[in-house]
């Protein structure tokens, strides 16, 4: 994947990209979010990350896409609804992933096989609907 449409996906996502042999990743940290961990401040990447992922698939001009959205409790269904608007992604999980946060978080699961740049720009629509300018 080039470069400048790895950049351009960070911008479209306001995260940072990252160029791993073919693979585009885009990090973005939510922070907004004041989260503890069995009573512990945490700005841990594990827990307040947006992560994506974009990987060339052959002789096709769509790429896989995945995403792993931190969101909290009360951003969930309105990101869904928006989200659900897609005919092409599919919500593969929600869960949380730590016990003994706070706030609750969940952690919502995405992919899909598409273009690079409507994925990323369906999910920005999507993340801001929920609030998470």
């Amino acid at each position: 994947m080039a470069k400048t449409l790895c950049g351009e996906l960070a911008k479209i996502l306001k995260g940072e990209a990252e160029q791993k042999n073919d693979v585009c990743m885009v990090t973005r940290e939510r922070e907004d979010l004041r989260v503890t961990i069995l009573g512990h401040p945490t700005h841990s990447e594990m827990v307040i990350s947006l992560e994506f992922s974009f990987e060339p698939i052959s002789n096709r001009n769509e790429t896989l896409n995945l995403a792993e959205l931190v969101l909290l409790q009360e951003e969930v269904n309105p990101f869904l609804q928006a989200i659900k608007k897609s005919d092409e992604i599919k919500v593969s999980a929600i869960h949380n992933h730590w016990l003994f946060e706070k706030p609750r978080l969940i952690y919502v699961h995405l992919e899909s096989v598409q273009d690079p740049v409507e994925f990323a720009k369906e999910v920005a629509r999507a993340l801001k609907k929920a609030g998470i300018k």
